[in-house]
């Protein structure tokens, strides 16, 4: 007489599909480990690297707001945005020839750096990272509104 092969086939579809293991390691459950083998690097140890020094990179981004007046403060401005830290700047009490100045020279920086750099009010700009855009929200005219790109001249 024949042996009916589909009792096999079911048998074999539903070790498979319940994950039934075949191999040798059927018996997990005798298997004990050590909880207490883990070890947790210490902050002194040479081989950890911290990814985030200090409280503010864990809290967010700060953003530095800078009004200088002259290239020499443009210049301490100029090594926060190399430090790839978000820049509002604020022109507004500079000379009109040094606001264009520092203008420029920020925005070659920024643009170096392949930030961006976007007029925020008159002599207002904000000089962000590559990997922060900064984008304007258009209201106007729209019911959920838009976003535009607001790049300045020289700056990415």
């Amino acid at each position: 007489m024949m042996s009916n092969p589909l009792p096999t086939w079911v048998d074999s579809l539903r070790n498979f599909l319940t994950l039934r293991s075949q191999g040798p390691y059927d018996h997990e459950d005798d298997v004990e480990y050590d909880r207490h083998s883990y070890r947790r690097p210490q902050e002194t140890d040479p081989d950890v690297v911290p990814l985030r020094a200090d409280r503010a990179e864990f809290a967010g981004v700060t953003i530095v707001r800078a009004e200088p007046v002259d290239m020499e403060e443009a210049t301490s401005v100029a090594d926060e945005i190399k430090h790839r830290l978000p820049v509002l700047l604020n022109l507004q009490s500079a000379s009109e020839h040094e606001a264009t100045r520092i203008r420029d020279f920020l925005g070659g920086v920024t643009y170096g750096l392949n930030g961006h750099m976007r007029r925020v009010a008159e002599w207002v700009y904000i000089c962000s990272p590559f990997d922060m855009p900064v984008e304007r929200l258009v209201l106007r005219g729209t019911s959920i509104g838009s976003r535009e790109n607001d790049d300045i001249c020289g700056a990415s």
